[in-house]
């Protein structure tokens, strides 16, 4: 199984990458294939026309898109910002438009350094997944205080966390594995 973790605040100084070096470093001692996007290397711009739509896209969209077509499932990372999801998060959903994310599985995994954890920015994202015809997972990762729970390179420091961490993968690597054997991926 190949998930890519789509790690979406391109922020200086941002803290909910922690929670994308975690999540790839779980996920592959689960021995499941993952690899970060991170939306700060990729550096989309100015939302102006879709993937599919420009003539020239620059290589590093393409590499980033044929690496959405690959994958079997996706983690979208978004820190909450006013009570919603990043724009970055958005204008790549919008850029890349439904066709690399239609049937797949998809989690939520969202941070704030408040208590809640991106609460209000998960729900969104959720519809978000609904409209580009994907599926995903009811259960949720919500990281509030990310900046007391991991360190910068995505070590967990609060125990507690752990076990929130393990419940969310475990459900979304049954669920995606259910999804794969349904053949609804693909």
């Amino acid at each position: 199984m190949n998930i890519k973790i789509i790690s979406s605040s391109t922020r200086i100084g941002r803290v909910s990458h922690r929670i994308a070096l975690m999540l790839e470093r779980e996920l592959k001692s689960r021995k499941v294939e993952a690899e970060i996007i991170d939306l700060k290397e990729v550096k989309l711009g100015e939302f102006d026309s879709t993937f599919a739509s420009k003539e020239n896209p620059p290589e590093v969209h393409k590499t980033t898109f044929q690496k959405l077509e690959e994958a079997d499932g996706f983690i979208f990372l978004t820190p909450e910002y006013n009570g919603s999801i990043s724009s970055g998060l958005k204008n790549f959903i919008d850029y890349y438009a439904k066709r690399p994310f239609e049937k797949k599985p998809i989690g939520v995994a969202t941070g704030s350094t408040g208590m809640m954890g991106g609460t209000r920015a998960a729900h969104q994202l959720q519809l978000c997944i609904l409209a580009c015809f994907a599926f995903p997972i009811p259960h949720m990762l919500l990281s509030g205080q990310m900046d007391k729970t991991m360190d910068e390179d995505g070590n967990i420091l609060d125990e507690s966390y752990k076990g929130k961490v393990d419940f969310f993968l475990n459900a979304y690597v049954e669920f995606a594995e259910k999804l794969s054997g349904s053949t609804q991926l693909k």
